[in-house]
């Protein structure tokens, strides 16, 4: 296998992004320094509607502080969930077919041009994700289509079958758009990817999920 990307077989290990927030909220406290004079009725009727006033407006500054803390959390968590929801949510509706060989497929949209031809050097987009959603990989992260020769090994077998077709599984053409569910004797068996220190991204036996979008002829 040569060097192509990592879900055909070449590894590349994700960036982590760290988050942090760090919110703090300070309380003025003020300490009146004593004096020699008794204050009057009206200094001390004054001074307490004063106070109290000043607890009602440190009240609604902390309640806009929480308000706009629980809507920032709300917006991070649709940001950070709202995505992958609807990614798996477009899977589970998608009405699989599936093959002799155990390849399943699901055309999202279907392309209007050319077939690819067994041996001929192709561009394709993909992403590709474990069985629970995971995505382990992603050629739109990287901003380029992956090119290869199709039907000739250079891929996993699973690829050259859902994108050539055969066994029950209509060729792609290009410009279109199809979700390949692989059985793990078509990806990665049970050696699994990308595996050190006794953990793999792609564990032995996977059942993987592409998205793949056929560009056409590279």
């Amino acid at each position: 296998m040569n060097s192509l990307a990592f879900s055909v077989g070449r590894y590349h290990t994700p960036g982590k992004t760290k988050l942090s927030t760090t919110t703090a909220v300070k309380n003025a406290r003020t300490t009146e320094a004593p004096t020699a004079k008794f204050p009057t009725r009206h200094q001390v009727e004054g001074s307490s509607q004063s106070q109290q006033l000043q607890l009602n407006q440190d009240q609604i500054l902390v309640r806009r502080r929480e308000a706009i803390g629980v809507g920032f959390a709300a917006l991070i968590g649709a940001v950070f969930q709202g995505r992958p929801t609807a990614e798996a949510a477009e899977t589970a509706s998608c009405q699989f077919t599936s093959a002799p060989s155990g390849l399943a497929f699901c055309d999202k949209v279907v392309g209007t041009g050319p077939e690819a031809v067994k041996g001929q050097l192709i561009k394709a987009h993909y992403v590709g994700k474990l069985e629970n959603g995971q995505v382990f990989d992603s050629s739109y992260n990287r901003g380029k289509p992956l090119s290869f020769r199709v039907g000739v090994g250079e891929v996993i077998q699973g690829w050259d079958q859902g994108i050539l077709g055969g066994d029950g599984v209509p060729p792609m053409q290009a410009g279109g758009k199809r979700i390949l569910k692989l059985p793990p004797e078509l990806g990665y068996g049970v050696r699994g990817a990308g595996c050190r220190g006794g953990s793999c991204v792609i564990p032995p036996n996977s059942v993987l999920l592409f998205d793949v979008e056929f560009i056409g002829k590279a």
